[in-house]
């Protein structure tokens, strides 16, 4: 588990499914092909948790959550990943948060914790991000990041 001033990543449960479906099953944040209907949501869920058994340590997709604060809960707002890239050598960077939480910081304050502490304990030295040339939103955020692109 990492923590931010504002955020907890961690591993995602069965017990996200609301959230989970809130991130992929909305066709405005994923806008390549959102999950049209929870039980596709859900068995992708499954398959996610599953799936990490597989994957090299301490790489992964974590949820991202606000911390609770007085009187309000903590709520899944999101999620980023560090995975095998399937188009290129190396490891992938990716992020995808809620409606909701657009535009409160929490997609580059989220990746940036998550990176920094695979770098730190040496499980990565270096990771690209994949962006649709016309997703302005996810290309702020890598430049947040300090990203540059590559051709």
């Amino acid at each position: 588990m990492i923590e931010t001033p504002r955020l907890r990543l961690r591993p995602w449960t069965l017990g996200d499914a609301d959230a989970w479906h809130a991130i992929w099953g909305d066709p405005e944040v994923i806008f390549w092909g959102a999950n049209k209907d929870r039980a596709t949501s859900d068995a992708q869920l499954a398959r996610l948790i599953e799936g990490h058994a597989n994957w090299p340590a301490g790489i992964g997709w974590v949820a991202v959550e606000t911390l609770a604060d007085e009187g309000v809960a903590a709520e899944v707002v999101g999620d980023v990943l560090l995975q095998p890239a399937r188009s290129f050598d190396g490891i992938e960077l990716g992020w995808h948060m809620r409606r909701s939480a657009w535009g409160a910081g929490y997609a580059p304050e989220a990746a940036r914790a998550w990176v920094e502490s695979r770098f730190a304990a040496g499980i990565c030295d270096e990771v690209s991000a994949l962006i649709m040339p016309d997703n302005r939103p996810s290309i702020r955020v890598a430049e947040k990041l300090g990203m540059t692109p590559r051709e």
